[in-house]
């Protein structure tokens, strides 16, 4: 290399690099380093630890409502290794997104994305993130607070939806930002595989089309001023909620007919405020999404707690029993707060009960505290209160929660949700 080259690439790098030591905001950059751009991978890492206190983990706490991510003592969530990329000279992603737990290790999501067709049209297959209601789109240590909303556990389960399914997205040429996504997910999905899109319905999967779910989503984005914005959202969906394979032994006191084609279709409204003058710090997020199910005599689960013993399984303790339709509804609403570069905090108010169905009506208030380590690490101090559901007594939470992350991070993945 001639010496005058040398020199400017020496000094170049240099002021980058002073820039860098003195400029405290330069960090967030790390969040968006990309390597695709020069045909390379990116890998992002990220560890989601929690340790969980319940004040009555044997007659309040009910894994049937919270899902099974948490339980009493240390939570090891899960540590997931991702890859993406944008393909060298040709119009597509692809990412990979693997969950390793200390049972086993799985994808979570395994995609190929054509984002440059046609008529602002782009193309999903794989295994991913369906595009339904707002809270479904993000990953678990994305969340602001530790664990998910009760309404999306009830209809989505703990860990959302995501699975094998294709996806049709199209952003029409508007003022602003709309979109229109059609999905079509194969079954089962939800906690204990009970959901699609109710917790307490069965979906099985197979190849007949009506082993698919449809999921719909139309967005609108724009801004209020300089500093803030808001985005609409409306989702729908529907999919059987028995399998073709009916235990006769469920116990159906209203003597109904049981059918594999009865339906389950899922509707939700969200709304997200934002208020957001500089980067990173400060900030102000208000989100509300409200969903409804109409369900045809669905299997409602309950947990039965005099099954509980040595040997027995939670599976063991969950009671379904044949109801007849309902409508069940429920929303959440979560203020983001962050105040410092560093520090953030948050308040969440969770209601399944609008109305209520068959289901026993949940209300849950939640606080919380965050410290950002860097844009991809905190440390989260969270405090809950569930009132009296059903048999369950009303209980106190906390979770000491530690999301720590690293690599190439790229967005979408190692981020919070912002």
């Amino acid at each position: 290399m001639k010496k005058p080259l040398r020199n400017l690439l020496t000094c170049l790098f240099l002021t980058a690099g002073s820039y860098l030591i003195n400029e405290k905001h330069a960090e967030a950059h790390t969040k968006g380093i990309s390597l695709s751009r020069y045909g390379l991978v990116d890998v992002s890492w990220t560890g989601n630890m929690a340790y969980g206190y319940f004040s009555d983990y044997q007659n309040g706490f009910n894994p049937i409502k919270l899902g099974e991510r948490h339980f009493a003592g240390l939570n090891f969530t899960s540590f997931d290794l991702s890859f993406t990329q944008d393909a060298y000279q040709f119009p597509v992603k692809w990412g990979l997104f693997t969950a390793w737990t200390p049972e086993s290790v799985g994808i979570e999501e395994a995609f190929v994305i054509f984002h440059k067709l046609p008529a602002q049209l782009q193309f999903k297959t794989g295994i991913f993130r369906v595009n339904f209601a707002k809270i479904n789109q993000y990953h678990d240590h994305e969340w602001s607070f530790a664990d998910p909303p009760l309404i999306s556990t009830l209809f989505l389960g703990s860990d959302g939806v995501h699975n094998v399914g294709a996806e049709l997205n199209w952003q029409p040429p508007t003022p602003f930002f709309t979109e229109f996504t059609l999905s079509a997910m194969h079954n089962a999905v939800g906690n204990f595989d009970m959901t699609i899109p109710g917790l307490v319905d069965f979906v099985k999967g197979g190849t007949d089309y009506r082993d698919f779910s449809i999921y719909s989503r139309g967005v609108t984005y724009f801004d209020i001023s300089d500093d803030s914005n808001i985005e609409f959202g409306i989702s729908g969906a529907v999919g059987r909620n028995k399998s073709n394979g009916i235990d006769k032994d469920t116990p159906n006191p209203n003597n109904i007919s049981l059918n594999s084609n009865d339906l389950t279709t899922l509707g939700g409204l969200d709304m997200t405020f934002t208020y957001k003058p500089a980067p990173f710090a400060p900030y102000v997020r208000w989100t509300t999404e409200f969903m409804f199910a109409n369900r045809t005599n669905p299997l409602v689960a309950r947990l039965d707690r005099t099954q509980r013993g040595a040997g027995k399984t939670l599976d063991d303790q969950i009671a379904r029993t044949v109801l007849p339709s309902d409508i069940v509804g429920g929303l959440y609403s979560e203020l983001d707060y962050r105040f410092d570069y560093n520090w953030g905090a948050g308040a969440r108010l969770d209601f399944v009960g609008l109305p209520a169905g068959n289901e026993d009506t949940q209300i849950r208030t939640t606080a919380d505290i965050r410290y950002y380590l860097n844009p991809v690490s905190r440390i989260n101090l969270q405090y809950a209160y569930n009132i009296k559901s059903g048999l369950d007594n009303p209980y106190h939470t906390v979770f000491l929660q530690l999301n720590i992350g690293g690599g190439t991070v790229t967005p979408g993945i190692g981020k919070f949700y912002t």
